[in-house]
């Protein structure tokens, strides 16, 4: 497959995130193409067809337990898209995860976020690379 439309957007500095918060994006890398842009701590994804997801996140966590990272479309959680990794305390967790989304006509957009749920973290790196295909 071909890429039409890419971002990559990244948060490199250390950023406290509670539980159910979503995870910030400071800084787009690179884009090219018409279809996706950085909103705050949204990627909008616009156009019908298919688009490839590739989450990485480097956290802190703040206490022993399950550490977990999830792509939100419009904020609902996208089936499969989810990373969790236990931490000793005050550990570093490092989780990962590729997804798929679809976007059925050229009216709607996408929506997509990082969600940390299970346990607080402070983010140390965070990279989210979408590309639609």
């Amino acid at each position: 497959m071909s890429c039409k439309s890419a971002i990559y957007a990244v948060n490199q500095i250390a950023t406290p995130v509670a539980v159910d918060g979503i995870i910030p994006l400071n800084e787009t890398i690179r884009r090219f193409g018409q279809n996706l842009e950085r909103s705050g701590n949204t990627i909008t994804a616009r156009g019908r067809g298919y688009y490839e997801v590739f989450v990485s996140v480097s956290a802190l966590a703040t206490a022993a337990g399950d550490v977990t990272v999830s792509l939100l479309n419009n904020g609902v959680l996208v089936p499969g898209a989810t990373a969790t990794e236990t931490a000793a305390a005050a550990g570093i967790v490092n989780l990962s995860f590729p997804a798929m989304i679809r976007i059925l006509c050229d009216c709607e957009s996408a929506n997509l976020s990082l969600q940390v749920t299970d346990s607080a973290v402070t983010t140390q790196n965070v990279g989210i690379l979408v590309e639609k295909v």
